[in-house]
């Protein structure tokens, strides 16, 4: 009886634990299916056979302005089945543009996308680069002095013009011998540039003065901003700000971080109304001061022109082994009545 009972329990463990071994291998041969075709669908929607790889390298491209180029520069690189690659966000250290492009140089990329320091070194790394039949568009900060195939960017004697106006407008009640003007530009900014700025500034308030008045032209100060980061802009302009006996009556911002860097500076130390901004590019913080006069008028720069531009040079260098030497990118006037209704535009588009 007992030798009975022992058999038929034993009996039942088998056919518990053969069970138990039929549910497992179903339910892995299900997972392993489901695995299978997760990672099939996968690799159909995220693998993509790019014909080149292009590397984007911008000095600050965390900011609005460089993520907005940027963006449109992606675009135009996959409408033509090219890879481009922010190499800022893809390594996980921080580096400066020098070093990121010296990296896109070794590492043999298609193209490079650059916007940055124009020191010798950086011209020696373009030359390099040029050398190896590696094509290399500069955006903004043209290096004169190396070998890229093209520069993208604003006619500097344009820009200058554009500020002339604006500063006509600040103009009209005062004297103009008695303005002050401090011209805000990149460190690296090749001279050149700024003496176009310069230049077009005093041309035109010659060729507009009253025939009937003296020729006076406003005090004109380049003061160069030596930033490695924002936070070093930020303290640099400050101190511009401290010397109190030496502000500007009217400071024009070459750039979209010293807009936002000098703009919170004249709310900070009380003196909106006192300096009149003339700021550089049109995000929403720009609009915005613009809209409450705390900066008079900004230059909005096309950088969905300026994104594309640079790509459809790399393209057009690659495949005809030329492209320009130069594309000019569209800049315009942006005044309270525009920044209010670019606004506007875009809370009703927010709204829908």
């Amino acid at each position: 009886m007992q030798k009975y009972e022992f058999s038929s329990r034993s009996y039942r463990f088998m056919i518990a634990g053969t069970a138990v071994m039929i549910v497992a291998a179903v339910a892995t041969g299900i997972l392993f299916r489901v695995i299978t075709q997760t990672m099939y669908s996968v690799e159909q929607e995220e693998t993509i056979d790019y014909d080149k790889h292009y590397a984007f390298v911008a000095e600050d491209s965390e900011s609005d302005f460089w993520q907005e180029v940027f963006k449109a520069a992606n675009e135009q690189a996959r409408e033509d089945n090219i890879y481009l690659e922010d190499l800022s966000q893809g390594l996980g250290g921080d580096y400066s543009a020098e070093e990121l492009l010296r990296i896109a140089v070794n590492s043999k990329m298609d193209g490079i996308v650059y916007s940055g320091g124009a020191s010798e070194k950086v011209s020696s790394l373009i030359d390099k680069a040029a050398d190896a039949g590696i094509g290399v568009v500069v955006l903004q900060n043209d290096v004169e002095t190396s070998k890229r195939q093209c520069y993208v960017g604003m006619n500097y004697y344009e820009l200058g013009q554009m500020y002339a106006l604006q500063i006509d407008e600040l103009t009209k009640t005062e004297e103009i011998k008695d303005i002050t003007v401090d011209i805000l530009v990149d460190s690296d900014m090749a001279e050149g540039a700024s003496n176009l700025i310069v230049m077009a500034i005093e041309d035109h308030l010659r060729e507009n003065s009253p025939e009937d008045e003296e020729n006076v032209l406003p005090e004109i100060v380049v003061t160069r901003i030596d930033a490695e980061d924002i936070f070093s802009a930020e303290e640099s302009i400050r101190n511009i700000f401290l010397e109190k006996e030496n502000l500007p009556n009217i400071m024009l911002c070459v750039n979209s971080v010293y807009t936002r860097c000098a703009y919170q500076a004249v709310v900070d130390y009380n003196l909106v109304g006192q300096i009149q901004i003339i700021g550089y590019f049109a995000n929403d913080t720009i609009l915005d001061a613009v809209d409450k006069q705390v900066i008079f008028s900004t230059i909005s720069v096309d950088t969905e022109e300026m994104g594309k531009s640079c790509i459809q040079a790399l393209y057009e260098y690659n495949s005809m082994g030329y492209t320009n030497s130069y594309l000019p990118v569209g800049i315009e006037v942006v005044d309270q009545a525009k920044a209010h209704q670019r606004l506007d535009e875009k809370r009703n588009r927010n709204s829908e």
